[in-house]
This record gives C-alpha cells, sequence and structure tokens, in this order.
C-alpha cells in the first residue's frame, strides 16, 4: 500500500508543484498517471523515489512513512524500480548483459547468482538474443526493453516508469503492454505515467489525473469513465467511444474492432 497523505510541493523558484493530493494505491494494481506537461507527474514520480522531499505532507509504505535519511532511503529504493523515460539515461555499461546485472552486483550478489537472473528477466523481456550487444547500437524499442530488464531483475515490488511507450512503434508498444500484464501477474504494482491513453486503456486497473497540480481524480475504469468533467482535460479512448456508440464496453482495441464490425454488419 503506498499512501500520499497531503502532499503539496514547490519547485526551487517557489511555484506550487503539487497542491495538497492525498490517494492509496493497493498492492498489485495498475495505476495510468495522465496530466498534461506541468501537471505534476515528473513531481511525483520525484517524491515517490524519494528523490525530492514534499513542502508538506507524507509518503507511507504500508503505513511505514519514508524518512529521509540515508539508510531509510536505500530500504526505500530496493522495494522500486524506476525505469527512465530516456533509456540512454539508464542505460551505461558496455553490453546489455551487463547492464541488467548491474544492480544486482551492487546488492552483494555473486556473479554466477546475478547472472542467472539477468537472464531470466533478459528472456522474460525479450533481449536475451541482444546480451551481448553495446546498448547504444540498439533501436528504440530494443533499448526500452533492456531498461526494463535492469529494473525487472531486482524483482522490486513496485515498478514505476514515466512515458515508457514514448517513440515506440505500434509493435513494441505492444510488446510493452504484454510485459506489464506479465508483471500484474506477478502481483507487482506498476505506476506509469503516460500522454497516450489508448495504450494505458489496455491494461489499467485505475487512473490518476493530474492538473495544474491538483489531483483531480484517483479510481477505477468505472468511474473514471463517468466523469464527464474530465473530457475537457482528456481524451478518452477510441477503444471506449465504439463501445458507447456500439453499447458495450470493450476492455481492448480488439474487443472494440470486433463490436465495430458486428454493428457495422447489422446495418
Amino acid at each position: 500500500m503506498i499512501q500520499f497523505q497531503n502532499i503539496s510541493a514547490l519547485y526551487s523558484d517557489g511555484t506550487v508543484a503539487l497542491k495538497n493530493i492525498s490517494f492509496s494505491i493497493k498492492p498489485g494494481v495498475n495505476v495510468a498517471v495522465l496530466g498534461e506537461s506541468g501537471s505534476g507527474k515528473s513531481t511525483l514520480f520525484q517524491i515517490l523515489s524519494g528523490l525530492m522531499v514534499p513542502a508538506e505532507g507524507s509518503i507511507s509504505l504500508n503505513n511505514e512513512e519514508l524518512q529521509y535519511k540515508k539508510k531509510c532511503l536505500q530500504y526505500w529504493r530496493t522495494r522500486f524500480g524506476f525505469v527512465l523515460q530516456n533509456p540512454d539515461m539508464q542505460l551505461f555499461a558496455p553490453t546489455v548483459e551487463e547492464d541488467v546485472m548491474y544492480g544486482l552486483l551492487q546488492q552483494g550478489q555473486t556473479t554466477e547468482e546475478a547472472k542467472r537472473k539477468a537472464h531470466m528477466a533478459m528472456n522474460a523481456c525479450g533481449v536475451a538474443h541482444l546480451r551481448h550487444k553495446p546498448p547504444h547500437s540498439l533501436s528504440a524499442g530494443e533499448k526500452k526493453r533492456a531498461a526494463i530488464a535492469g529494473v525487472a531483475a531486482m524483482n522490486p515490488d513496485i515498478i514505476v516508469m514515466d512515458e515508457p511507450e514514448a517513440g515506440l512503434d505500434p509493435v513494441n508498444t505492444s510488446r510493452l503492454t504484454a510485459l506489464i500484464d506479465q508483471f500484474h501477474r506477478e502481483n507487482k504494482t506498476v505506476i506509469c505515467a503516460t500522454h497516450n491513453i489508448d495504450f494505458a486503456y489496455e491494461w489499467a486497473d485505475e487512473w490518476l489525473i493530474l492538473n495544474e497540480g491538483q489531483l483531480l481524480f484517483y479510481g477505477g475504469s468505472t468511474h473514471f469513465f463517468e466523469k464527464d468533467t474530465l473530457r475537457s482535460i482528456i481524451e478518452y479512448p477510441w477503444a471506449y467511444e465504439i463501445g458507447q456508440l456500439t453499447e458495450t464496453a470493450p476492455l481492448t482495441k480488439k474487443d472494440a474492432l470486433q463490436q465495430l464490425r458486428k454493428s457495422m454488419t447489422k446495418k
């Protein structure tokens, strides 16, 4: 359970970044974080990682409040895995395999154990065949999957991703969705910031909507799509809109297309 309690945050120039926001994320839930640029998503993630101390309020994990001391921060960060928006900022080792092993070795694991866990993560993320390649030679999609493999190898309880689908083609976006589904089956909590609501619609259990530092909504899909007031800020997914036209509630793009074909056939 992650709990934000009355969190407010300021930028270095004194501008308010987050305004008294509170919410709780249950274990094993996929959360999509949406909002325009400047809405507070990055600030939220900085607070979540312990890199930024809020001006007011507190953040807790399983009712244990984060204390900004070295030992507490180190423990906190072992529970989280962060995937940066730009994988070039995350991948630095000579080969993919060495990069995925790096965090494990820093934990004090043996080279043999680190290699075993790294290979499991690379296989899961579809980059095992790239293990001897230098990260800079990979495509954008391959870099994203390699960065996720490095995080997955650490086996964190909570995986936080900042716009992981940015710059990916449809095939790699589908692969990313499959990875999120796999993490969900492992009962991991996935928190993902994105501008792509169609991508989020494929996997999100709950939605967190920010606007100008304020929390507009946090909750499940059913209540989210009943909030017509959000339409002025967030475009609804095309699959959901098709469901409304065909008087169904499709959960995936595939279902939506099937419903649309049925509707056209009837006409």
